[in-house]
């Protein structure tokens, strides 16, 4: 059930028509009667808010409410009352940032029993965290909705971790899981040294994850970025990036923000200007950035200025679009760095909708290697990691209510999520195990 036939809600159910059978509920008929052209779900007209609403829709049937109106106090007490009336998860829409405790988008058990809160902006956040960490990857996965990111990484001649040499043991960030050394993956408790060509495997939240492979890259290959638009995702971005040293400058073009953003982040330099003006551009020299962002409001001037930073040679480019459809326009006109808050929305929810009731969650395979990254939810309480057939298999995290480094002692509930790594050919011989192992103790 989709509360909402907004955009938001419109893309949603677009996404998920094929997959899921559907009812979208909006107090607008004239809303609903928009959003039924080319779309096969049942509507209502009703008031979400409303428990004779919710009944009439059949809430208790539903395996997921998703709540997206643009209101976030209606979307909360929707998706709290779908809940209360039988629904088997729900989710509601806060784009609030000061209503989350972490710096997510997506947080689960957050309050009134509902089983999650996304917020757009961070979201977008967080995936433009993952696009600035492929800078200095060979590849980086998104898992458990974006709350963790995993990367490979090869080692150059030149990273510090090689450049030390023999001599000593090397000194693993904590992040880092696993080193693949002539194709053979070991965990990096079982790894001495580092060597030539290694590939490290980090698992992490995102901005753990980009701080880790900043500290694996030599300063030479550290990437100074460029926001362009002081709005919510370009603020949220200048806090998590500016105490990094990863931000080099954040233009504006409303004088009176540039004044707030200038009080609001601490050694930030704030710039007032436009970003789709090439003469501005040219005199800021923002060629000289590695990466820039352009996250204004408005997708002809995010664009505007993603073509002119490539024209002044910036190497990455990564825009916001915020019109479902639009990143094909960026795509054909050479910018293919896009993200968007309706498709970042529509992937948490497929992967909650998937993860009611799917052993494997998500599965990833890692370019050039034959290793795997799973997504596992167990869907069992109690259950200690080292009882698990993970023989030659590297746990990579645990998320859950909160993320935890894996331990042999771990213990896993129904609601967590184990990341892990394993070799391809284990993939299918680990997934009949355990699903004999889950029949076992359901029997």
């Amino acid at each position: 059930m989709i509360i909402g036939a907004g955009e938001v809600g419109r893309h949603l159910a677009r996404s998920l028509q094929a997959v899921a059978e559907l009812i979208l509920v909006d107090a607008d008929a004239k809303a609903l009667t928009e959003a039924e052209e080319g779309l096969d779900a049942l509507t209502l007209v009703g008031d979400g808010t409303h428990r004779s609403t919710l009944a009439k829709a059949e809430v208790h049937r539903a395996a997921l409410v998703v709540a997206v109106t643009p209101n976030d106090a209606a979307n909360l007490v929707s998706a709290a009352l779908a809940k209360r009336m039988g629904a088997k998860e729900s989710v509601a829409r806060v784009d609030d940032p000061d209503f989350y405790e972490t710096n997510q988008g997506f947080e689960r058990g957050a309050l009134l029993d509902i089983d999650a809160v996304l917020c757009a902006s961070r979201l977008v956040g967080v995936e433009l965290l993952r696009r600035l960490a492929e800078v200095r990857a060979r590849q980086v996965i998104p898992c458990a909705a974006g709350t963790v990111h995993v990367a490979s990484h090869v080692l150059g001649e030149d990273a510090p971790l090689v450049s030390r040499g023999r001599s000593r043991a090397a000194s693993w960030p904590e992040p880092v899981r696993a080193v693949i050394r002539a194709g053979a993956m070991r965990p990096v408790a079982e790894v001495t040294h580092a060597e030539l060509g290694d590939i490290v495997l980090v698992a992490g939240a995102p901005l753990v994850l980009l701080e880790t492979l900043h500290g694996l890259t030599p300063a030479s290959g550290s990437v100074r970025t460029t926001i362009v638009g002081g709005g919510d995702v370009g603020v949220q971005l200048a806090q998590l990036l500016g105490p990094l040293g990863l931000l080099d400058r954040l233009i504006e073009l409303d004088r009176g923000r540039c004044w707030t953003l200038a009080e609001q982040l601490d050694g930030v330099q704030i710039l007032h200007g436009d970003g789709t003006n090439l003469a501005f551009l040219r005199e800021e020299q923002v060629g000289r950035a590695d990466a820039l962002l352009a996250v204004t409001g408005s997708d002809e001037a995010n664009l505007m200025t993603s073509l002119l930073a490539r024209e002044l040679g910036v190497d990455h480019v990564f825009a916001l679009v915020h019109r479902p459809g639009y990143a094909g326009v960026y795509s054909h006109l050479g910018v293919s760095g896009t993200v968007s808050p309706h498709e970042t929305i529509a992937q948490v929810i497929h992967w909650q909708q998937h993860g009611l009731d799917a052993l494997i969650v998500g599965r990833w395979p890692l370019d050039g290697l034959a290793v795997e990254v799973l997504e596992l939810r167990l869907g069992e309480d109690d259950v200690r990691l080292s009882d698990l057939p993970l023989e030659g298999c590297v746990p990579l995290q645990i998320a859950g209510a909160t993320m935890r480094t894996p331990k042999p002692r771990s213990t896993l509930s129904r609601d967590d999520h184990l990341i892990v790594a394993v070799p391809t050919g284990r993939v299918a011989t680990l997934e009949k195990v355990l699903r004999k192992r889950g029949r076992k103790r359901s029997s």
